[in-house]
């Protein structure tokens, strides 16, 4: 099942398809597809730093989902995920002053190292609990096909089980790998982690992570 390699030798596209069922609450308001540039994020920044409120809207949106994704394999509920996600976001526009670009990391490296540090902060207060990994939907919304959703909604607790069973660093390491979409040099820039041992961490981490959701979603498929 998590086989497909990705260019810095670790599996990528089926753990990302894993963690897009981490959608935010209120989330009409998505990532644009295939995202912006480096140049384009810097132009942004510059004028965001300038006042352009329309800059300001487009770094938050351009970087709230990945958030989200990352923050919520870390927290009890998605209301948790939330709180952090926005927080995050209003550190990260009130802090574009601080920001320096460095030529080994993207801008979202910076980005997610705020939120993992909001997310910290809110873990030391509230441990996630294990069987805190909601509900599946009595009745589907209108328009969505329930058996989608169900299998959606059994994704999404098994990965919350799965990444609630990992060691503090793991789980946030193959967060920012899958979630945020990341590469090592990123995540090492965002954690204060050398790349090499980001990339041993992660060929480590993402067998048993995906054999472990094999095993959940075989017993609840075992059981339908």
């Amino acid at each position: 099942m998590i086989a497909a390699a990705a260019p810095d030798g670790v599996a990528l596209s089926p753990l990302v398809a894993f963690f897009a069922v981490f959608t935010r609450p209120q989330g009409d308001d998505a990532e644009p597809a295939g995202g912006l540039d480096e140049d384009a994020i810097a132009r942004l920044v510059d004028q965001a730093r300038a006042g352009d409120a329309s800059a300001r809207q487009a770094l938050y949106l351009q970087h709230v989902d990945r958030v989200f994704r990352v923050v919520r394999g870390m927290l009890r509920s998605d209301a948790d995920a939330e709180d952090v996600t926005q927080d995050a976001m209003l550190t990260v526009l009130a802090s574009l002053d601080r920001y320096r670009p460095r030529p080994d990391a993207r801008f979202a490296a910076w980005v997610i190292a705020i939120a993992l540090n909001t997310a910290r902060r809110r873990f030391r207060r509230r441990r996630p609990e294990l069987t805190a990994t909601g509900e599946l939907p009595d009745v589907p919304d209108a328009g969505i096909d329930p058996v989608a959703a169900l299998d959606r909604a059994r994704q999404r607790r098994a990965l919350l089980v799965a990444l609630a069973e990992l060691p503090e660093r793991e789980r946030e390491i193959v967060s920012l790998r899958y979630g945020a979409e990341l590469n090592a040099s990123d995540i090492g820039a965002a954690m204060g982690v050398e790349p090499a041992t980001i990339r041993k961490i992660l060929e480590r981490t993402r067998s048993r992570l995906g054999a472990r959701l094999e095993d959940l979603l075989g017993r609840e498929g075992g059981t339908r």
